[in-house]
Protein backbone atom coordinates (compact mmCIF):
# COMPACT_ATOMS: atom_id res chain seq x y z
CA UNK A 1 0.00 0.00 0.00
CA UNK A 2 1.10 3.91 -0.40
CA UNK A 3 0.81 5.47 2.72
CA UNK A 4 0.96 9.03 2.00
CA UNK A 5 -1.75 8.77 -0.53
CA UNK A 6 -3.75 6.12 1.54
CA UNK A 7 -3.76 3.59 -1.77
CA UNK A 8 -3.80 0.06 -2.40
CA UNK A 9 -2.37 -0.75 -5.76
CA UNK A 10 -3.29 -4.51 -7.27
CA UNK A 11 -2.60 -5.88 -10.71
CA UNK A 12 -3.68 -8.15 -13.00
CA UNK A 13 -6.65 -9.67 -11.09
CA UNK A 14 -7.97 -11.31 -14.70
CA UNK A 15 -12.09 -11.59 -13.53
CA UNK A 16 -13.49 -13.85 -15.72
CA UNK A 17 -10.68 -15.98 -16.28
CA UNK A 18 -12.62 -19.08 -15.16
CA UNK A 19 -15.54 -18.21 -17.46
CA UNK A 20 -12.93 -17.75 -20.55
CA UNK A 21 -11.49 -21.17 -19.63
CA UNK A 22 -14.79 -23.11 -19.44
CA UNK A 23 -15.50 -22.11 -22.88
CA UNK A 24 -12.38 -24.35 -23.64
CA UNK A 25 -13.51 -27.14 -21.47
CA UNK A 26 -11.26 -26.50 -18.88
CA UNK A 27 -13.20 -26.35 -15.62
CA UNK A 28 -11.68 -24.26 -12.52
CA UNK A 29 -12.57 -23.38 -9.07
CA UNK A 30 -13.95 -19.45 -9.15
CA UNK A 31 -11.32 -18.18 -6.63
CA UNK A 32 -10.03 -14.62 -8.67
CA UNK A 33 -12.76 -12.58 -7.63
CA UNK A 34 -12.93 -13.90 -3.79
CA UNK A 35 -8.86 -13.73 -3.36
CA UNK A 36 -9.61 -10.13 -4.76
CA UNK A 37 -12.07 -9.11 -2.33
CA UNK A 38 -10.03 -10.47 0.35
CA UNK A 39 -6.88 -8.76 -0.64
CA UNK A 40 -9.02 -5.34 -0.60
CA UNK A 41 -10.73 -6.10 3.01
CA UNK A 42 -7.36 -6.53 4.39
CA UNK A 43 -6.08 -3.06 2.60
CA UNK A 44 -8.64 -1.58 3.99
CA UNK A 45 -8.08 -2.87 7.33
CA UNK A 46 -4.39 -1.39 7.48
CA UNK A 47 -6.20 2.36 6.13
CA UNK A 48 -6.35 2.08 2.52
CA UNK A 49 -9.00 4.74 1.33
CA UNK A 50 -8.07 4.70 -2.37
CA UNK A 51 -7.95 1.69 -4.96
CA UNK A 52 -5.75 2.02 -7.58
CA UNK A 53 -5.63 -0.92 -10.48
CA UNK A 54 -2.56 -1.52 -12.07
CA UNK A 55 -3.62 -2.73 -15.37
CA UNK A 56 -5.56 -5.87 -16.39
CA UNK A 57 -8.90 -5.86 -14.19
CA UNK A 58 -10.62 -8.17 -16.81
CA UNK A 59 -9.49 -10.71 -18.99
CA UNK A 60 -11.11 -11.16 -22.31
CA UNK A 61 -9.20 -9.24 -25.32
CA UNK A 62 -12.22 -9.18 -27.91
CA UNK A 63 -15.05 -8.20 -25.53
CA UNK A 64 -16.69 -7.36 -22.77
CA UNK A 65 -18.07 -10.68 -21.63
CA UNK A 66 -21.09 -11.58 -19.27
CA UNK A 67 -18.89 -13.17 -16.93
CA UNK A 68 -16.95 -10.22 -16.72
CA UNK A 69 -19.50 -7.48 -16.12
CA UNK A 70 -20.98 -9.39 -13.50
CA UNK A 71 -17.44 -10.08 -11.64
CA UNK A 72 -16.37 -6.43 -12.38
CA UNK A 73 -19.68 -5.09 -11.13
CA UNK A 74 -19.46 -7.38 -7.84
CA UNK A 75 -15.34 -5.97 -6.97
CA UNK A 76 -16.21 -2.20 -7.57
CA UNK A 77 -19.10 -3.11 -4.96
CA UNK A 78 -17.58 -4.72 -3.02
CA UNK A 79 -14.83 -1.92 -2.87
CA UNK A 80 -17.25 0.60 -2.09
CA UNK A 81 -19.43 -1.07 0.42
CA UNK A 82 -15.78 -1.36 2.17
CA UNK A 83 -15.38 1.83 2.31
CA UNK A 84 -12.76 2.33 -0.22
CA UNK A 85 -13.59 6.15 -1.28
CA UNK A 86 -11.68 6.34 -4.53
CA UNK A 87 -11.31 3.78 -7.41
CA UNK A 88 -9.27 4.36 -10.56
CA UNK A 89 -8.03 1.82 -13.06
CA UNK A 90 -4.80 2.37 -14.98
CA UNK A 91 -5.54 0.89 -17.96
CA UNK A 92 -4.11 -2.64 -19.33
CA UNK A 93 -3.67 -4.39 -22.59
CA UNK A 94 -6.81 -6.84 -21.50
CA UNK A 95 -9.02 -3.85 -20.27
CA UNK A 96 -10.91 -3.46 -23.67
CA UNK A 97 -14.63 -2.25 -23.55
CA UNK A 98 -14.84 -2.07 -19.49
CA UNK A 99 -14.61 1.80 -19.20
CA UNK A 100 -18.01 2.29 -19.75
CA UNK A 101 -19.40 0.29 -16.68
CA UNK A 102 -16.58 1.09 -14.79
CA UNK A 103 -17.77 4.90 -15.29
CA UNK A 104 -21.31 4.11 -14.08
CA UNK A 105 -19.65 3.46 -10.45
CA UNK A 106 -17.62 6.75 -10.71
CA UNK A 107 -14.29 4.60 -11.23
CA UNK A 108 -11.48 7.15 -12.93
CA UNK A 109 -10.24 5.00 -16.20
CA UNK A 110 -6.62 6.54 -17.17
CA UNK A 111 -5.16 5.17 -19.86
CA UNK A 112 -1.31 5.34 -19.74
CA UNK A 113 -0.27 6.47 -15.98
CA UNK A 114 -1.40 7.53 -12.57
CA UNK A 115 1.15 10.06 -10.78
CA UNK A 116 0.80 9.39 -7.24
CA UNK A 117 3.55 13.03 -7.00
CA UNK A 118 7.27 12.58 -4.96
CA UNK A 119 8.54 10.98 -7.95
CA UNK A 120 5.72 8.16 -8.53
CA UNK A 121 3.95 6.51 -11.11
CA UNK A 122 2.10 3.59 -12.12
CA UNK A 123 1.63 2.28 -15.41
CA UNK A 124 0.63 -1.27 -16.44
CA UNK A 125 3.70 -2.02 -18.23
CA UNK A 126 2.44 -3.37 -21.77
CA UNK A 127 3.92 -0.30 -23.42
CA UNK A 128 6.88 2.63 -22.51
CA UNK A 129 5.80 5.55 -21.60
CA UNK A 130 7.56 8.95 -21.52
CA UNK A 131 6.80 9.52 -17.89
CA UNK A 132 8.86 6.34 -16.69
CA UNK A 133 12.31 7.99 -17.78
CA UNK A 134 11.77 10.73 -15.30
CA UNK A 135 10.23 9.17 -12.47
CA UNK A 136 12.25 8.35 -9.42
CA UNK A 137 9.44 4.93 -8.51
CA UNK A 138 7.88 3.35 -11.39
CA UNK A 139 5.40 0.41 -10.44
CA UNK A 140 4.04 -1.93 -12.52
CA UNK A 141 2.25 -4.86 -13.46
CA UNK A 142 1.56 -7.06 -17.08
CA UNK A 143 4.92 -9.48 -16.01
CA UNK A 144 2.96 -11.86 -13.44
CA UNK A 145 6.21 -12.40 -11.97
CA UNK A 146 7.13 -15.71 -10.24
CA UNK A 147 9.92 -17.42 -9.07
CA UNK A 148 10.63 -21.24 -9.27
CA UNK A 149 12.37 -22.99 -6.29
CA UNK A 150 12.62 -25.88 -3.93
CA UNK A 151 10.61 -26.58 -1.15
CA UNK A 152 11.11 -30.31 0.53
CA UNK A 153 12.71 -32.01 -2.56
CA UNK A 154 9.66 -30.42 -5.19
CA UNK A 155 10.11 -27.37 -6.97
CA UNK A 156 7.27 -24.57 -7.09
CA UNK A 157 6.49 -22.07 -8.59
CA UNK A 158 6.13 -18.85 -6.01
CA UNK A 159 4.50 -15.13 -7.09
CA UNK A 160 6.76 -12.58 -6.38
CA UNK A 161 7.24 -8.45 -6.22
CA UNK A 162 10.19 -7.49 -8.33
CA UNK A 163 12.35 -4.58 -6.86
CA UNK A 164 15.18 -3.55 -9.66
CA UNK A 165 17.08 -0.10 -10.53
CA UNK A 166 16.65 1.74 -13.15
CA UNK A 167 18.57 2.54 -15.88
CA UNK A 168 19.92 6.12 -15.26
CA UNK A 169 18.61 6.19 -11.60
CA UNK A 170 15.15 5.05 -9.74
CA UNK A 171 13.73 2.14 -9.01
CA UNK A 172 11.17 -0.17 -10.88
CA UNK A 173 8.89 -2.32 -8.88
CA UNK A 174 7.00 -5.07 -10.71
CA UNK A 175 4.14 -6.08 -8.79
CA UNK A 176 2.62 -9.63 -8.34
CA UNK A 177 -0.28 -10.33 -9.86
CA UNK A 178 -3.95 -11.09 -8.25
CA UNK A 179 -4.55 -13.98 -10.87
CA UNK A 180 -4.33 -17.10 -9.01
CA UNK A 181 -3.88 -18.87 -12.17
CA UNK A 182 -1.53 -17.34 -14.77
CA UNK A 183 2.05 -18.17 -13.51
CA UNK A 184 3.03 -15.40 -15.82
CA UNK A 185 7.05 -14.68 -16.41
CA UNK A 186 9.74 -16.39 -14.52
CA UNK A 187 12.21 -14.53 -13.09
CA UNK A 188 15.83 -14.32 -14.42
CA UNK A 189 18.68 -12.03 -15.12
CA UNK A 190 17.57 -11.78 -18.92
CA UNK A 191 15.78 -9.26 -20.53
CA UNK A 192 14.42 -10.94 -23.44
CA UNK A 193 12.35 -13.27 -20.73
CA UNK A 194 10.47 -10.33 -20.08
CA UNK A 195 7.45 -9.15 -21.43
CA UNK A 196 7.53 -5.26 -20.43
CA UNK A 197 9.02 -2.43 -22.59
CA UNK A 198 10.27 -1.42 -19.52
CA UNK A 199 11.94 -4.07 -18.20
CA UNK A 200 13.44 -5.11 -21.28
CA UNK A 201 14.91 -1.82 -21.70
CA UNK A 202 15.35 -0.25 -18.37
CA UNK A 203 16.05 -2.09 -15.95
CA UNK A 204 19.05 -2.99 -14.13
CA UNK A 205 17.99 -6.92 -13.77
CA UNK A 206 21.44 -8.30 -12.35
CA UNK A 207 20.93 -5.74 -9.43
CA UNK A 208 17.28 -6.66 -9.07
CA UNK A 209 15.64 -8.83 -5.93
CA UNK A 210 12.63 -10.65 -6.22
CA UNK A 211 10.73 -10.78 -2.92
CA UNK A 212 8.68 -13.99 -2.56
CA UNK A 213 4.79 -12.92 -1.56
CA UNK A 214 2.58 -15.61 0.00
CA UNK A 215 -0.15 -16.30 2.70
CA UNK A 216 1.79 -18.83 4.34
CA UNK A 217 5.12 -18.59 3.73
CA UNK A 218 5.05 -14.63 4.25
CA UNK A 219 6.85 -12.26 2.58
CA UNK A 220 10.77 -12.93 2.39
CA UNK A 221 13.45 -11.03 0.08
CA UNK A 222 16.03 -12.63 -1.48
CA UNK A 223 19.20 -12.28 -2.81
CA UNK A 224 20.12 -10.29 -5.83
CA UNK A 225 19.25 -12.01 -8.96
CA UNK A 226 23.42 -11.62 -9.77
CA UNK A 227 23.58 -13.92 -6.67
CA UNK A 228 20.70 -16.64 -7.49
CA UNK A 229 21.40 -17.19 -10.52
CA UNK A 230 25.23 -17.92 -10.02
CA UNK A 231 24.67 -20.33 -7.58
CA UNK A 232 25.79 -18.36 -4.31
CA UNK A 233 22.59 -19.61 -2.46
Amino acid sequence: MHQSSMALIISDVHLGYEDSMATQGVFLPRLQLKKAESIIDEGVRAGAKRLLIDGDLKHVFEKLTKGERLEVTELIRHALEADIKEIVLVRGNHDTFVAPLLKDFGVEVVDDYMDLGDGIIVTHGHKLVDAVKSSSTVIIGHEHPSLEISLAGAKVKLQALLKSPLKGGGELLVLPAISLYQTGTAITPSPETYLSPIVKELAELQEAVPIIVDREIGVVELPTLKELFAGII
